[in-house]
């Protein structure tokens, strides 16, 4: 077993891009926001990431084992669970890092005296496993169910420096008239973050289409053809694209230009991918998408370094 192998089987790549976005949000839109330079203290905000990390961790593997015929078809050579990775080493794996998740967020929870926060991480790893047991084969909810968690991950970084800020009276007074304009900027964070995912995940079912019907897992192109499926992932795109200008409208008229002028950026490759899609027809374009809308999302959490040069 190679260390390539193990990178590969918890989607190495997918990590760094959470760890990257709760970085980001925290250091250059929430505490330049609230007009503070502290919320969580930097080992609970390490606990906090590690056990996002932990869960999702899980949540890939799982994923695999219960995809690993379909595997064999979508990603033929590639499929790690039952060749690499035996059944019984996978499903261990599964529950030992959605248990250190799950824990890590109990820990943290208690730390800021909010000790309920924990089932968060409790029903983010239920959510997991029932999305590849049985909702990733269902038309639009498994797709709904990862661009939910995607966006969640942005909302708990805001979440728990909340709830460390309260127990410090004097910087939470002082951050305190802030919390609007902040709520605001992490909920268009958490927004793109959702549609964007919602959009990645419709064509990623399209990608996997052959597999996905062999093994009679009803996603949307299976049900309702690539055609109508193509449609919907357009109809979200727009919706995206719309949800982008009305943002850098709101930028800009808050006075954040440069973050403003580099959505133009994503606007533009927006673009580039509905063309590509009203184009694609068949695996290999649909592949191409969904890295093309992994860039995209991508740049959506590298513009949260803009707000460092605003000033």
């Amino acid at each position: 077993m190679k260390i390539k192998q193990v990178l590969s089987l918890i989607r190495w790549p997918n990590l760094v891009i959470i760890v990257l976005s709760m970085i980001f949000i925290r250091w250059f839109l929430i505490l330049p926001g609230l007009g503070i330079d502290k919320g969580m203290s930097i080992a609970q905000f390490a606990v906090l990431v590690a056990s996002v990390l932990f869960i999702t961790i899980g949540g890939y593997i799982i994923n695999d084992y219960f995809d690993m015929d379909a595997d064999r078809i979508n990603k033929p050579g590639k499929n790690l669970v039952g060749t690499t990775f035996s059944v019984a080493l996978a499903t261990n794996l599964y529950y030992l890092f959605s248990a250190l998740g799950v824990i890590g967020g109990l820990l943290i929870s208690w730390w800021v005296d909010e000790i309920n926060y924990g089932l968060i991480f409790l029903f983010t790893a239920g959510m997991l496993w029932f999305y590849s047991e049985r909702y990733q084969c269902q038309p639009v909810l498994g797709n709904l169910v990862v661009a939910f968690l995607s966006a969640l991950s942005f909302g708990l970084v805001w979440l728990f420096d909340f709830f460390a800020l309260k127990n410090n009276a004097e910087l939470f007074s002082t951050a305190q008239s802030n919390f609007a304009f902040v709520n605001k900027l992490v909920l268009i964070y958490m927004g793109f973050a959702f549609i964007s995912s919602l959009f990645r995940e419709m064509v990623k079912d399209m990608e996997d289409i052959e597999g996905d019907k062999r093994m009679g897992c009803r996603t949307l192109p299976v049900v309702a053809g690539t055609d109508k499926a193509k449609l919907f992932a357009a109809i979200a795109g727009i919706i995206m694209l719309l949800f982008m200008v009305w943002v850098q409208y709101f930028l800009f008229t808050s006075g954040f230009y440069f973050v403003s002028g580099f959505f133009v950026i994503i606007d533009l490759l927006l673009i580039v991918i509905l063309y590509k899609l009203r184009r694609s027809g068949d695996i290999v374009d649909f592949s191409n998408l969904a890295g093309l809308t992994k860039l995209l999302m991508l740049l959506g959490i590298l513009s949260m370094i803009m707000f460092y040069f605003e000033g």
